[in-house]
């Protein structure tokens, strides 16, 4: 345009409405791309304050993992030694009140002996009669006894 090659006057009018065109697309452009940049910080800024949230919960979560581990480490070690327990304790009791037992904690919900406690049965938790309390007392030691109305081997 300005190197004098074109002689046609409408030519150089139509080539400098065109650079003006452009020059004026290149601003609008020029701005949307800041109004873009601008309305991005704080989306940028959230961004990062919920990667570093994520990265915390992340730490977190892995550490309550390993105490999770660790109490589950020690519960079954406690299941463990309690269910070996229970074994040698079982094979001092004579074979007759073994299966006797396994049968009524299969049919009573996994529990075949209560405890005998102020006259009522810590399984069904029904006060037992004056006079089977009474027999109860007299009874032996080494007597099996069994709640009336559940059936449970109750411990005194």
């Amino acid at each position: 345009m300005y190197s004098g090659e074109v002689a046609a006057s409408r030519e150089l009018m139509a080539m400098s409405e065109e650079v003006e065109s452009l020059n004026r697309r290149r601003r609008e452009l020029e701005e949307m791309a800041f109004e873009a940049m601008a309305a991005g910080e704080p989306v940028d800024a959230q961004l990062a304050r919920l990667a570093a949230e994520r990265t915390g919960a992340e730490a977190e979560a892995e550490r309550l993992l390993g105490v999770i581990r660790e109490a589950e480490a020690e519960i079954d070690a406690e299941v463990a030694a309690e269910t070996d327990a229970r074994a040698a304790l079982a094979a001092k009791l004579p074979d007759e009140l073994t299966r006797r037992y396994e049968r009524l904690r299969v049919r009573l919900g996994g529990i075949g002996a209560a405890r005998l406690e102020h006259g009522s049965c810590g399984g069904c938790h029904l006060a037992l009669p004056a006079v089977e309390l009474d027999h109860i007392r007299r009874a032996p030691p080494e007597a099996v006894i069994t709640c009336e109305q559940c059936g449970r081997i109750l411990v005194r």
